[in-house]
């Protein structure tokens, strides 16, 4: 399996999630791994590396460009927020042809020692 890092900055504002419609199309539909980088506290901004993707369901596709940068916004109370440096984080995201990408945030591990 081929690993590769996505970088994402997940800002603390709100994150609006949408549902998916009967009559769109879903284009990705992933399961991503990464880990906390960092956190900015001048500008509360926590980023995450993501260093592998897998498709959520059988058969669904989770095509990524090696270098694509993703970007999204999450809560500000979200357990993300106080996740240290190191910890480890799993995201569903889905993009979908009319309604656009969503990530749900899966669990978040304390950091490997």
């Amino acid at each position: 399996m081929k690993k590769f890092t996505i970088p994402a900055a997940i800002v603390a504002s709100t994150l609006a999630f949408s549902s998916l419609s009967a009559t769109s199309e879903t284009v990705r539909d992933c399961v991503l791994d990464g880990t906390v980088k960092k956190h900015n506290a001048d500008d509360n901004k926590v980023y995450v590396a993501f260093h592998s993707a897998k498709p959520a369901e059988q058969g669904a596709n989770c095509r990524l460009r090696k270098k694509e940068k993703l970007q999204f916004k999450a809560p500000s109370d979200s357990q993300i927020q106080d996740a240290k440096p190191g910890a480890k984080v799993q995201y569903r995201y889905t993009e979908d042809s009319e309604e656009g990408a969503s990530w749900e945030l899966r669990k978040v591990s304390a950091k490997s020692t």
